[in-house]
């Protein structure tokens, strides 16, 4: 049975960044069970062709901040391009969740390894990926796991590992930290680029750690193994992630048993995490009214859906200068906990960020003869090409403002500006706003 195009393009937006008509009625045809399997289907997904220069540590100041922006312009570019979103929503997923900040580690090699592996493993199950990122410099440097040594144990990152990456709070205990934090002791990365992981036996201590209420020699990777196979706290974890992904991909405030169901698949497929997406947007919840419009789009995913709309790409658009006064700066989280979500992108401040952007893509798109037919078309087949190229669909208020606006600005503007404002105000449209 063909399935609801409005649901095809909901689930495009949450999978992905944006829903493009043609793709839309593709997926229409198929029944929802098929049009989900096509959304995760990763064997199309690219090369990783991140250029070689980002893996060698830059000498000075200005050619860090120049591979920063290089690695920003490129991330965003591939998630407007890419035949397979869903990859890149979950690096996005990731770098919000197993958090680093390129503010404190200024290593940009070390971030590209980091997101190299949130691009190869981030649908793949937990245990390999969570094993993975505990020993990448990036992350052993954002959590000063280099100063974590036997005799004075640093406690940041085993507590991280065990509140805000795998069991949230008061699921552990503060001995369970200490215990943690000794056995993580001695992994470090190499002092002459720190974006190389080096295991220090000297500085490990092996003294018996008691954790989870079993004393044994716990080494690093062991605590992760054990939160991830202790009879007490899989459930926990699963029930953790299972929330954790259908607030990022669904809703804010799901029902408990809704959480039951996700947590319970993703337990089942041994904590895989394409299996938890499976589970959620196969779930009746997901295409209810309450979900389809309860999701602000951040500041990355707004930004990427005008890419993707408009064709136009990250260096010419520019999003670098306008993210951080939106409030997300790519690779640059402003703490450990990662950012927010839905209300808190509805603000002054950050929606100036948004009027820029919106209007300097306005500017570059009429620069490069886009649309450059619009003056010719009625309001009507203005407004409704807008919604087919943003993958949106008006409101009848929204609809309404926007034919007024056209006419009026169509007869007295002389057409100079037509198509500048139209697009830019088709950005900032409200829905464009939630995804």
């Amino acid at each position: 049975m063909p399935s609801n195009a409005d649901d095809v393009a909901h689930l495009l937006r949450r999978s992905g960044f944006h829903a493009p008509a043609a793709r839309v009625a593709q997926l229409a045809q198929l029944d929802w069970p098929a049009a989900v399997e096509a959304v995760l289907d990763t064997t199309a997904n690219p090369a990783d062709d991140m250029p070689a220069a980002w893996d060698t540590i830059a000498a000075t100041g200005t050619e860090i901040s120049a591979q920063f922006t290089g690695l920003t312009q490129w991330w965003l570019n591939r998630c407007a391009t890419t035949p397979t979103p869903i990859v890149e929503r979950m690096v996005h997923f990731w770098h919000g969740h197993f958090v680093v900040a390129f503010s404190k580690i200024y290593n940009v090699p070390a971030l590209v390894s980091l997101h190299r592996l949130y691009r190869s493993a981030g649908l793949g199950k937990l245990a390999p990926i969570t094993q993975a990122m505990a020993i990448e410099p990036a992350m052993l440097s954002y959590l000063d796991n280099n100063t974590n040594v036997k005799g004075a144990p640093n406690l940041n990152f085993a507590r991280e590992l065990l509140e805000l990456f795998l069991l949230g709070v008061d699921n552990y205990t503060e001995a369970d930290v200490l215990a943690a934090a000794r056995a993580w002791t001695g992994h470090s990365f190499t002092t002459t680029d720190r974006s190389r992981y080096v295991f220090n036996a000297s500085r490990h201590d092996v003294d018996p750690k008691t954790f989870f209420g079993k004393t044994a020699n716990w080494n690093g990777p062991d605590i992760v193994t054990e939160v991830l196979t202790n009879a007490t706290s899989r459930p926990i974890v699963a029930r953790y992630f299972a929330t954790k992904l259908w607030q990022f991909f669904a809703h804010q405030q799901p029902a408990a048993a809704t959480i039951d169901k996700v947590a319970a698949d993703f337990l089942a497929a041994d904590l895989e995490i394409k299996a938890a997406l499976r589970s959620i947007f196969l779930h009746p919840d997901f295409v209810s009214p309450t979900v389809k419009q309860g999701l602000v789009r951040s500041p990355i995913d707004w930004v990427v859906a005008c890419l993707a709309a408009t064709g136009l790409p990250a260096e010419v658009a520019h999003p670098e200068y306008t993210l951080a006064s939106m409030g997300q700066q790519p690779f640059n989280p402003p703490n450990v906990s990662g950012w927010r979500h839905n209300g808190y992108w509805v603000n002054t401040s950050a929606y100036n960020g948004r009027s820029l952007f919106a209007a300097g893509c306005g500017a570059q798109l009429q620069t490069r003869g886009y649309w450059s037919d619009l003056a010719s078309l009625s309001a009507a087949d203005a407004v409704a090409r807008a919604e087919a190229t943003f993958g949106v669909t008006f409101s009848a208020t929204t609809r309404a403002g926007l034919s007024s606006w056209f006419s009026t600005q169509k007869v007295s503007s002389g057409n100079a500006s037509l198509r500048t404002n139209f697009i830019t105000l088709v950005m900032l449209s409200p829905e464009m706003q939630v995804s």
